[in-house]
């Protein structure tokens, strides 16, 4: 479950565009320095990690030369800058190079006996932090853990681009008071480059109303095909078919690249519970966190952008510290793929209890609503999540394994046979593990990313915990 996104999936797997700059002392003639370009094989080394570079086929000596190459990578799409250390060199160059590309950079050397590549990293890198400009580094032979952690930076710095260019969609406001599921429009446009857009949930409740039956009704029957078992009524599809049909209009309307549902209490309460759009939007790619979660939306578009899988948004519900195994329930809106395709889910009522309680009538007033049920399949996944300690972003992330165990449907007040569920086996200290907890939602997506979250957080400042 850990395997690198393909070519044409929805993650990273569109080729990252590299720059690849090395940089040698000025004394260097020509001869030398074709001898220790070819030996060195940069372009052919990088491109084995599935990316397209963007590099001048020579090495630059002077700050002027580096700059002028920057700009033009950063003209050709490259999402971040990859300095190579070929021998001593003048620190200005990178330097230089950096100030003026406002890419991310690594320095990059390999250690070797005929030439003076790690002199030149040592000057670079203690250059660059002296005048305080963030870098990431790789200074190792060209063996599997240096290419996994250039691949990684490489991959991060991608995600930083696309996310940057992104736009979010927050559909009603807070819900059930949710304090770590709130975020600041402006911290978000400063620090990842979102922009921030807001929109009622009457407005998608019209909008469904809007949608002709002539539309819905192919949607109802396909599904009750194409799902292991359906157990709500024709009705509530319809209902969820109008939800989805019309939330894509209005994501594509307002060029919306991820968004958040509040869902409770006016959808819930008054139309419909949008669990199973939510989950279909995951399938097809666009994602979208129920609650209005925002840090949630956050951690599910870059863990969607890494591996090209959807991910499933989870409360964590139980913790067994002994044996180091976690249980994760989500309210109905896990995506089918996770499950291993929609003929592994059963679409059950939304409870009743999920609705506002009516003290004068002693009923909740819940509308209903599809949700998926399953059980997430064995495997490795990666557990995440962005959130604020007084303001400044953190990241909590660690690896597990999803496994088998005897689910009971009965449990939690029969819950249990209504949304979806995982058990984790959780890689990390428990005591760790629980008190990096940013929220009672967290993450969850197949495949090992901690490598690439932890690169996504150096590049946007954040703490890893």
């Amino acid at each position: 479950m850990d395997e690198r996104p393909s070519a044409g999936s929805n993650g990273v797997s569109q080729r990252a565009i590299i720059g690849l700059l090395p940089v040698m002392d000025p004394r260097i003639d020509p001869d030398l320095e074709r001898k220790i370009l070819e030996y060195l094989d940069l372009e052919d080394r990088l491109a084995s990690l599935d990316v397209e570079v963007i590099w001048p086929g020579r090495a630059v000596s002077r700050e002027e030369d580096a700059v002028a190459e920057v700009e033009r990578m950063r003209a050709g799409g490259a999402c971040g800058v990859i300095y190579f250390t070929c021998w001593f060199l003048r620190a200005n160059v990178i330097v230089g190079a950096c100030r003026h590309s406002h890419l991310p950079a690594l320095v990059w050397a390999i250690p070797n006996l005929d030439d003076t590549s790690l002199i030149g990293f040592g000057v670079t890198h203690g250059s660059l932090d002296e005048v305080g400009y963030s870098h990431d580094i790789v200074c190792d032979s060209w063996n599997d853990e240096s290419r996994s952690r250039m691949r990684a930076w490489i991959q991060a710095c991608r995600v930083k681009q696309v996310v940057a260019r992104s736009r979010y969609g927050h559909v009603g406001g807070k819900c059930l008071s949710m304090m770590t599921a709130d975020g600041d429009a402006n911290q978000w446009r400063r620090q990842f480059g979102i922009d921030v857009d807001h929109a009622e949930q009457w407005t998608l409740i019209h909008e469904a109303e809007k949608v002709p039956d002539g539309q819905t009704e192919p949607l109802v029957q396909r599904w009750k095909r194409e799902f292991k078992a359906v157990e709500v009524s024709d009705d509530v599809l319809a209902r969820s078919a109008r939800i989805y049909l019309a939330g894509k209009e209005m994501f594509a309307r307002n060029g919306w690249d991820l968004a958040g549902i509040k869902c409770q209490f006016e959808l819930l309460d008054n139309y419909l519970a949008p669990c199973l759009p939510i989950a279909l939007w995951n399938d097809e790619g666009f994602v979208v966190a129920c609650e209005a979660d925002m840090n949630a939306a956050l951690t599910m578009y870059v863990l969607r952008l890494f591996s090209g899988h959807p991910v499933m948004f989870s409360d964590i519900q139980y913790i067994d510290r002994k044996q180091k195994w976690a249980r994760f329930l989500n309210c109905g809106t896990a995506a089918a793929r996770l499950a291993g395709g929609s003929d592994r889910v059963v679409l059950r009522d939304c409870p009743e209890i999920q609705g506002t309680y009516d003290e004068k009538t002693g009923k909740h007033l819940c509308k209903g609503g599809a949700c998926s049920h399953f059980v997430l399949p064995p495997g490795r996944v990666t557990l995440a999540r962005f959130g604020r300690i007084a303001g400044r972003y953190v990241l909590h992330a660690c690896r597990g394994e999803a496994f088998a165990y005897p689910h009971d449907d009965k449990s939690l007040l029969g819950i249990g046979g209504v949304w979806p569920f995982a058990y984790v086996k959780i890689e990390q200290d428990m005591d760790a593990f629980v008190r990096n907890l940013r929220a009672h939602h967290m993450c969850i997506v197949p495949g090992d990313w901690v490598a690439e979250l932890e690169a996504l957080a150096r590049l946007w400042d954040v703490e890893v915990l």
